[in-house]
């Protein structure tokens, strides 16, 4: 009796084991946790469907492609992991996205590692609904001089440019003849790390890695979904994200009202000749700059999971400066720090840009959190 109450460790009676004829997998997912979450992570990507309707047992070819991607992630993990520690002649050393002691500290390493992502992509869509970029499917936006230029290459400058009002420092360029084709997840993520590449920043291997399996198992969609991955034929991408949106998601209301507010912005936009979208650019480009410098304040002013990160490499950096050895950190590659558009090479610069940030956050932060959305106001 005692060795069933025991048998996982939450004094739970398995005499019976009453779901185990029902749903087999039940007993497998309720002990091993970490399986459930990188089964049923797959199963949401592949199919773009709902965890209340997750199988008892995914086709074997599936699980095949989960090892695929787990081995592809762990080849580069172990190299890098093997360079680190011959080169320091480490006895023990744990690969990068782990923790130090994975039986113990996995489950929580994970949830921190998970959230921190979430987070991640609220303020990269909170960043994107500013300028009514998010849904914008059939359009190219334009923020800069230079995002001006590879826009009018798409067609040979035949297209139109189109404004949002005042408001929006973005310009919205429809390519003349057929619609802009929905771009795939790997062809996405292939140009979002070539534009870090060439910006002087990278991601770091094992994430490259991981964020290309993702992107991937995405594009598999299309094999059973008639060459579509994200929308049905048909369907804009404003649809079909509502569409598969939980009504029970916290930020549902919020997606909603960005939703109405869209299409009531569209419903107004002016088409520019292109010596008036010529004119805009300066002023759009210099807002879209300033942007660009309060998002960091945004970034570590407000989200839990960015600010304490922040303080901790703050003092680090600090350490380092008092040391002497920022500047070899800095020169080694160790340390890649951007400001604007160009590159700090000087430890004394980085120092000072640092204090700088840190002194003005907060005024920005403030200032953010006193903006209302108009039309989450209607709703009150």
């Amino acid at each position: 009796q005692k060795k069933w109450e025991a048998f996982d460790g939450r004094g739970t009676t398995r005499q019976n084991n009453k779901l185990l004829y029902q749903r087999p997998s039940f007993e497998y997912y309720d002990v091993y946790r970490g399986p459930l979450i990188e089964h049923m992570v797959f199963y949401l990507t592949k199919t773009g469907g709902d965890a209340r309707t997750f199988p008892e047992t995914m086709p074997v070819q599936w699980f095949a492609e989960i090892y695929n991607q787990r081995f592809k992630v762990y080849n580069v993990l172990q190299r890098r992991k093997r360079q680190a520690q011959e080169a320091a002649l480490a006895r023990d050393m744990h690969m990068d996205f782990h923790p130090h002691d994975l039986e113990h500290d996995g489950e929580a390493y994970y949830s921190k590692l998970i959230s921190k992502e979430s987070a991640l992509t609220e303020v990269t869509m909170g960043r994107l609904m500013g300028n009514y970029i998010l849904f914008s499917d059939a359009y190219i936006p334009v923020q800069t001089g230079q995002a001006f230029y590879r826009a009018l290459q798409a067609d040979g400058g035949k297209g139109t440019f189109y404004s949002l009002g005042s408001d929006v420092y973005c310009l919205f360029y429809k390519p003349a003849g057929e619609a802009l084709a929905m771009p795939d997840p790997t062809e996405c993520f292939h140009s979002l790390a070539d534009y870090a590449s060439l910006t002087g920043r990278r991601f770091e291997v094992g994430y490259a890695a991981a964020m290309e399996g993702f992107a991937e198992v995405l594009e598999s969609r299309k094999e059973g979904l008639g060459g579509s991955w994200f929308t049905a034929p048909g369907e804009s991408s404003k649809d079909a994200f509502m569409r598969r949106l939980k009504k029970s998601d916290p930020a549902y209301e919020i997606y909603k009202a960005y939703a109405e507010e869209y299409t009531e912005k569209w419903a107004g936009a002016k088409a520019l000749s292109m010596e008036q979208a010529m004119a805009e650019m300066p002023e759009i480009e210099r807002k879209y700059n300033l942007e660009c410098q309060e998002y960091g304040s945004v970034l570590f002013g407000l989200s839990d999971e960015f600010s304490a990160a922040g303080k901790m490499e703050q003092e680090q950096l600090a350490k380092l400066a008092d040391q002497g050895t920022l500047q070899a950190q800095i020169d080694s590659g160790a340390y890649v720090a951007i400001e604007g558009s160009s590159k700090i090479t000087s430890a004394g610069d980085l120092t000072k840009a640092v204090e700088e940030f840190e002194s003005s956050k907060d005024k920005s932060v403030d200032a953010i959190l006193a903006t209302k959305l108009p039309a989450l106001e209607k709703k009150k």
